[in-house]
């Protein structure tokens, strides 16, 4: 069984001098646990915006996705972080999950009102999807 990645690790406990050590000591920035998650997708489902600007700014991809269609802006969405929605859009994460469907999608499955703001603004409020 592999180690777990020190990144996801600093990630979960929201130790920022851990992640720190764990990026400058080379550890994968993208490497998945076993669910498939980056350390990114933990960092935003926790809305963890110290750690997600500090993964981002050392090269994490922002756009990594699994094949369900979870990404680290999907994570962000569900859990209605809005800091950490702004810093991956900002960041360039798309707004359409890996099937095609806007995230925007599913945070009005969740009620997310603010949050859908958010994402219509980032996309002058056109959603290829919307019916």
């Amino acid at each position: 069984m592999a180690a777990a990645n020190p990144l996801t690790k600093a990630v979960k406990r929201r130790d920022f001098t851990a992640l720190e050590d764990a990026i400058r000591s080379g550890a994968d920035l993208n490497g998945v646990d076993s669910m498939g998650w980056t350390p990114l997708f933990h960092a935003a489902g926790k809305g963890w915006t110290n750690g997600l600007r500090a993964l981002i700014q050392a090269g994490a991809e922002v756009n990594h996705g699994i094949e369900t269609g979870f990404t680290a802006l999907y994570s962000a969405v569900m859990s209605g972080h809005i800091g950490a929605v702004q810093i991956l859009l900002d960041a360039g994460a798309q707004v359409q999950d890996m099937q095609g469907t806007t995230v925007a999608r599913h945070a009005q499955g969740k009620n997310r009102l603010q949050v859908i703001g958010l994402l219509e603004r980032a996309t002058h409020g056109e959603f290829p999807d919307k019916q």
